[in-house]
């Protein structure tokens, strides 16, 4: 009952999102709106291309991550995680938490659910801690522009202190004892294992190298990147700060709409609300089409990252381990399933 309820839940949400989106296209011009799309149509193979970057990300993180263990999964495997990943990231709602699920998941197999649960989460750490940087910086983009106390601004800066806390947060539970006896558990649980608990868990407590960090920093530049273009794309100036201004304001509607399936209406909103702030007071229609022309090109990258993970389902599963053995970090021995 309780699951029939979260699911109902979910799609209301999902449709007063798109409720909300048909009434801000209305309102914009719906006209003017598949006028802004239309002109906008050349961009796409550049936006959508640039949207691949938290991908390869994503990735290159895990390895670092990952260290010589990377090396035990094979190629099928990396390709379908991470693409699957990636689209339920976009496809469901806290998409984030449910994609680095999945990855683990599937990364397990290979490399043991305690050792791919903990380069799951200091991922997560690399990737919070990488959005409240580049949230600080427009942020103080944002006050420079439009004043100290912009509305804007503030939502930037409060974005900011929130992901740095709660990549704090995560990367204390990472280095608790409590927290790494818990993913043991799992791990037994998981794979079937016989050997005891340790005391502290799994393994020691792994900090989170500087390199993983730059390398999700550079991807939410990328992506800053990525908005400049959309706004020239729908008749915006090519300016730097108006890159990071319509990328800022894009963090702060995901971050208020993080509960709901691409932020559907959420981040529409938002940027109906900052039209000044882009430079489209006078033509909402051109700001709410920064909105709608990203998600656009998110959904195409998802449903390619969908086709690609199904035709390599065959190869990952080829490529895992046989029925009767459990996966392993690195040098142990495998464990037979009694």
């Amino acid at each position: 009952m309780i699951r029939v309820l979260r699911i109902a839940g979910r799609i209301a949400l999902a449709l007063a999102g798109l409720i909300v989106i048909a009434y801000l296209v209305w309102s914009a011009g719906p006209a003017r709106v598949g006028e802004t799309l239309w002109e906008a149509r050349a961009w796409l193979p550049l936006i959508a291309a640039l949207e691949c970057a938290p991908i390869a990300s994503d990735y290159f993180t895990l390895r670092v991550l990952l260290g010589r263990d990377a090396q035990e999964v094979p190629a099928a495997t990396w390709l379908r995680s991470s693409t699957l990943a990636y689209a339920m990231m976009i496809c469901l709602p806290a998409g984030r938490a449910a994609g680095e699920v999945t990855r683990a998941s599937l990364l397990a197999r290979h490399l043991g659910a305690a050792r791919a649960a903990s380069a799951s989460t200091r991922l997560q750490v690399a990737y919070v801690f990488a959005i409240g940087v580049l949230a600080a910086i427009e942020a103080a983009t944002a006050a420079l522009r439009f004043g100290i106390r912009a509305p804007l601004a503030l939502l930037l800066a409060g974005t900011s202190v929130l992901m740095m806390a709660f990549a704090g947060a995560l990367f204390s539970a990472l280095r608790d004892a409590r927290f790494r006896r818990w993913v043991d558990r799992i791990r037994r649980l998981v794979t079937r294992s016989e050997t005891a608990p340790t005391a502290a868990g799994p393994e020691a407590p792994r900090n989170v190298p500087l390199r993983a960090v730059l390398i999700c920093c550079a991807s939410r530049t990328a992506q800053a990147l990525q908005y400049g273009i959309i706004l020239v794309a729908v008749g915006g100036v090519a300016s730097v700060h108006g890159a990071l201004i319509a990328h800022g304001i894009e963090i702060v509607g995901s971050t208020l709409g993080e509960f709901l399936p691409n932020q559907i209406g959420v981040v529409d909103t938002t940027y109906r609300t900052f039209a000044l702030d882009v430079g489209f007071a006078s033509v909402p229609a051109r700001a709410l089409s920064i909105a709608l022309l990203a998600r656009l090109a998110r959904l195409l990258v998802a449903a390619t990252c969908i086709t690609v993970a199904a035709a390599s389902r065959r190869a990952a599963d080829a490529e895992s381990p046989p029925d009767g053995e459990t996966a392993r970090p690195s040098g142990a021995r495998r464990v037979p399933i009694a």
